[in-house]
C-alpha cells in the first residue's frame, strides 16, 4: 500500500508542536479550509454560469463535481444547492464567513427560500441547530415520515427444509474447521424502501394473485420484477425494434412500404418511432457528446433526439443525422447552431 510522504512528514511535525501551539495551527488550518468552501460556493456557480462541464462531457455540474472533482454524491448535492442559495441572496455568503449558517444549513433551505419569506427564514436560520432548520422546512414542505431508499445488505442464506438437505449441511458443517463456524453465510441483497398509498397495495395484491399459485410465496421483489420486466419489454427501444423487425419479416414484402415511407416523411419535425428506437440502440441509450480529450458524457436520464445538422436548417430525419444527447448537452448544440442570444432563456439562471 502506497502512503504519500506528506502523511508521514505530518504526524512527525504535529508531534513537535506543543499544546499551544497545536491548537494555534488547528484553528488556522480551519479557518483555510473554510474560507475554501466558500470559495469553492462561488466557483460552483461560475462554473454554473460558463456552463465549461458541458464541454468537458460532464451532463451537469453535479456530474463534473462528482466524476471530475470526485465529491460523494451528498458532498456535491450540498454545495450545489448552497451555490444557488447564495448566488439568489448574497448575505448568504457573509452568513457563513461568519459561521452564522453552515453549507448544511444552506442546502437545506435552498427549495423553499423566496422572496416572500426570506426576511423570516434568515431570522430563523442564523445560529439555529439542524433541528431547528429540520422544524422550519417542515412547516414550508411537510416532510414524509418515510422516504425513498436504496441500500446494500447482505442476509443469511435461506435454511433447508427438509430433514435430509438439514443432515447434510450439518455434516458439512462439522466439517469446517472450528473457526469458521459461527460465520452464517449470507448473500448480497439490495433494500429497497419506498412510500406507496392503498390504491398500490390493492393493485399490488391483484397482481400477485393473478401470478398462479399459493399467492404468498410471491414476495414483493418477485412481483415487483415480473412488472418492471413487462414494462421494459413493453417500452425499451431494443425491444420495440425487436419487435417491429419480427413484424417486417412475417409479413408480405408490400405490406411495411407504408411504414417506411411515413418514416422518410420530413414534413415534420417529430422523429418516427421506429427511427427513434434505432437511434436509442445505436447510442446505447447514453448520451453520445465527447469532449476533446475523450471524456463521454455518461447521462442517461432526459436524453433527446438531436439532429446533427439542424432541422431549421433541412436536416433529415436519417439515422445518419440524429444522435442522443442528454438535456444541457441538447441546448449546448443548439446554442452553437442558433447563438447565445437565441438560447439565453432556455439556461438555468
Amino acid at each position: 500500500m502506497h502512503v504519500h510522504n506528506e502523511d508521514q512528514i505530518i504526524p512527525a511535525l504535529l508531534r513537535e508542536f506543543d499544546d499551544k501551539e497545536f491548537i494555534h495551527q488547528f484553528e488556522m488550518i480551519a479557518g483555510i479550509e473554510h474560507g475554501a468552501t466558500i470559495k469553492m460556493l462561488h466557483f460552483i456557480n461560475d462554473l454554473e454560469r460558463r456552463k465549461t462541464f458541458l464541454e468537458l462531457g460532464y451532463s451537469s455540474v453535479f456530474d463534473f463535481c462528482t466524476r471530475r472533482i470526485k465529491y460523494s454524491s451528498s458532498q456535491a448535492g450540498r454545495r450545489i444547492q448552497a451555490a444557488r442559495c447564495c448566488r439568489r441572496y448574497p448575505e448568504f455568503f457573509g452568513y457563513l464567513r461568519n459561521r452564522e449558517v453552515c453549507i448544511m444549513t444552506l442546502a437545506m433551505i435552498e427549495g423553499i427560500i423566496t422572496d416572500d419569506n426570506h426576511d423570516e427564514i434568515v431570522k430563523r436560520v442564523r445560529g439555529a441547530s439542524r433541528r431547528d432548520v429540520e422544524r422550519l422546512i417542515s412547516e414550508y414542505r411537510p416532510a414524509a415520515a418515510l422516504r425513498d431508499r436504496i441500500r446494500y445488505v447482505h442476509v443469511p442464506l435461506p435454511q433447508p427444509r427438509d430433514l435430509n438437505t438439514a443432515l447434510l449441511d450439518r455434516a458439512c458443517q462439522q466439517a469446517i474447521p472450528e473457526q469458521y463456524r459461527d460465520r452464517i453465510p449470507a448473500v448480497e441483497k439490495v433494500f429497497v424502501q419506498f412510500l406507496a398509498d392503498e390504491a398500490f397495495l390493492t393493485l399490488f395484491e391483484e397482481v400477485r394473485g393473478l401470478m398462479g399459485g399459493n399467492a404468498l410465496d410471491h414476495s414483493f421483489a418477485d412481483v415487483m420484477k415480473v412488472v418492471l420486466t413487462e414494462y421494459r419489454e413493453r417500452n425499451s427501444p431494443a425491444a420495440r425494434k425487436q419487435r417491429r423487425e419480427e413484424r417486417k419479416r412475417a409479413a408480405s414484402p408490400d405490406s411495411h412500404r407504408w411504414e417506411w415511407k411515413n418514416a422518410q416523411d420530413e414534413s415534420t419535425r417529430h422523429v418516427p418511432d421506429g427511427v427513434r428506437d434505432e437511434v436509442f440502440v445505436r447510442d446505447e441509450g447514453q448520451c453520445t457528446f465527447v469532449a476533446p480529450d475523450g471524456t463521454r458524457c455518461q447521462s442517461k436520464k432526459g436524453l433527446q433526439i438531436d439532429h446533427i445538422n439542424p432541422y431549421s436548417v433541412g436536416g433529415s430525419h436519417e439515422l445518419s443525422n440524429l444522435r442522443l444527447l442528454c438535456g444541457g448537452h441538447n441546448k449546448l448544440a443548439a446554442e452553437r447552431a442558433m447563438g447565445k442570444t437565441v438560447m439565453r432563456p432556455y439556461w438555468r439562471q
